[in-house]
């Protein structure tokens, strides 16, 4: 009987066991197919509701003219429909991401085996490519992990299929190529029903299998098992600092020497009686950030098990039932903490010394659980139930286009900013807005997003250095308009996800060299409309 994530079995003794893998412990590939026909993968991704997310206050909406100015301007750059096997339709379970590559995994719920991987190059920040898919016959795959040239993976497949397998838990190692995918997948039996999860140390790889499960240390050239750790209903195994953390629902969490897995310390967490998926993540070498589901999320101290914060999960969300709602996972990058909270989506806290601090939430999807979620570089990957899944993207300046407005201040206004007659502002720094009116001056260094309209009225000037998004592609209406005798200067990057408006005598100047535009939507142009400097247009609609 198949179980797709885990379930629990409490076992008495923990001890090790050292053993070498055989050939015939390491089915064949199975019979990967690989798919990179771009016309077909194409298809796949889609740009319907691409554009700038707005973030909720607690408790609020996210369109309020009274609602102080988010911190962290994020767009949805594209969703990636779920690959389908045997005319089922797989759903995401992994994420991982190295460079330009972002590899996605996928399984199928119910009793049914079926998984696939995708790549997606992320090199163009508002164009993302799948590349190449690998249909896996008869295999789940739960977690992929990339490491110098490698995919490791962790899951499950038919034990009808695989007659040499033994179990249907397995762990294995894909060689690329190039970082694309191969047919080659060596794999090893695991005990138990599923493996969960897998990360990588510099000279090994681990992973861990639910149900009547185990931790594993595999050496990395041979693919062999080193070291055997049985534990009940692992979830999740996390490599920080020469340490080893796996996560049970029932037995919480244990910490490792990766050199010889011999264990450090051993702490309760919450008990998580649900068959489902969850993560770790770390700040640093001092904290350990665990999903505990219905419990929240829990901030621990990694060399005592010190509860240090609780992070509830959210309540009274409008037209989410208190089911639904649940910490799936966590992933830290940088200062930002982004959380998985079910059908209430995305949650984003700030890291200031371990102590995490609300900045906002994201609904990403109206119908659809956010299950999984990770983040690296500019980028949020989130799993997405039913919705498939969500790349999002942090609006990030590149550092040349900043480095002479020190002196100006950040912006804490409102999240509509208006520039009366007469004003001259200037700022730095990063903002979500929702609306921007320059009737006189306005210089932004940085990174600004806005959600809706963003109009430079007639003698305005408004100076973009840095990086700019603005609109959606569902609304395209609330449009970029540069009316009759105003200006917008742009040094840097500008996306515009719906319609821009260039009315009778406005003035686009682009500065510098290295600037580009990209518009989703139609341009309108007036009379005398003048368009200087030298630029890239993205989709050529200038």
């Amino acid at each position: 009987m198949k179980i797709n994530l885990l379930r629990f079995s409490a076992l008495a003794a923990i001890f090790f066991i050292v053993s070498c893998t055989h050939d015939d412990d390491r089915p064949s590939n199975g019979g990967i197919v690989l798919n990179s026909d771009s016309q077909n993968l194409t298809t796949r991704v889609k740009y319907d509701n691409a554009g700038v997310l707005s973030m909720r206050e607690e408790g609020g909406s996210s369109d309020r003219t009274d609602q102080t100015a988010g911190s962290l301007p994020l767009v949805l750059v594209a969703e990636v429909a779920p690959p389908s096997y045997n005319g089922a339709t797989l759903k995401a379970t992994h994420v991982a991401i190295n460079g330009n590559y972002a590899y996605v995994s996928y399984n199928i719920e119910g009793e049914a085996y079926g998984g696939a991987i995708d790549v997606i190059n992320i090199s163009n920040p508002n164009t993302p490519q799948l590349v190449v898919q690998a249909i896996l016959p008869n295999t789940d795959v739960s977690s992929v992990k990339y490491d110098n040239g490698v995919l490791y993976v962790a899951g499950a497949r038919s034990t009808a299929a695989f007659p040499t397998a033994g179990t249907a838990a397995f762990s294995g190692i894909m060689p690329l190529n190039n970082g694309l995918l191969t047919t080659t997948l060596n794999q090893v039996s695991l005990t138990g029903n599923t493996g969960t999860s897998v990360t990588s140390s510099t000279s090994k790889y681990y992973a861990v299998s639910g149900d009547n499960g185990s931790l594993y240390q595999l050496n990395k050239t041979s693919n062999a098992v080193e070291m055997t750790i049985p534990l009940a209903d692992l979830r999740a195994v996390g490599y920080n600092d020469n340490k080893i953390v796996v996560l049970s629902g029932t037995q919480g969490v244990k910490v490792y020497n990766a050199n010889g897995l011999t264990q450090l310390l051993s702490f309760s967490t919450s008990q998580d009686v649900a068959a489902a998926k969850r993560t770790v993540d770390f700040i640093g070498t001092t904290s350990l950030l665990v999903s505990e589901g219905y419990n929240g999320l829990g901030v621990y101290n990694i060399s005592t098990g010190l509860k240090t914060q609780t992070i509830p999960v959210p309540t009274n969300v409008s037209g989410v039932t208190a089911n639904d709602i649940t910490t799936n996972a966590v992933s830290v990058n940088n200062d930002n903490v982004f959380v998985a909270n079910g059908g209430a989506g995305m949650y984003i806290y700030k890291n200031t010394n371990s102590v995490l601090s609300f900045l906002g939430s994201i609904s990403l999807s109206g119908n659809s659980s956010c299950n999984y979620l990770t983040s690296s570089g500019d980028y949020i990957f989130a799993a997405m139930g039913n919705g498939g899944l969500k790349i999002v993207k942090m609006v990030s300046a590149s550092s040349g286009t900043v480095t002479n407005c020190t002196s100006f201040p950040l912006y804490t206004g409102s999240n509509w900013l208006n520039v009366n007659s007469g004003e001259t502002k200037q700022y730095q720094g990063a903002a979500a807005l929702t609306g921007v009116n320059v009737n006189a001056n306005l210089t932004w260094c940085g990174s600004l997003s806005v959600s809706q309209g963003l109009n430079v009225n007639s003698g305005g000037v408004f100076y973009m250095r840095g990086a700019l998004a603005q609109g959606s592609v569902f609304n395209p209406y609330n449009s970029l308009n540069v009316n009759s005798n105003a200006t917008l200067k742009i040094e840097g990057s500008v996306v515009v996800y719906g319609n821009m408006v260039l009315n009778s005598g406005a003035k686009l100047e682009f500065v510098g060299s290295g600037s580009s535009i990209t518009i989703f939507g139609t341009v309108t142009k007036g009379n005398n409309v003048t368009i200087t400097g030298t630029y890239v247009d993205t989709f050529n609609k200038l």
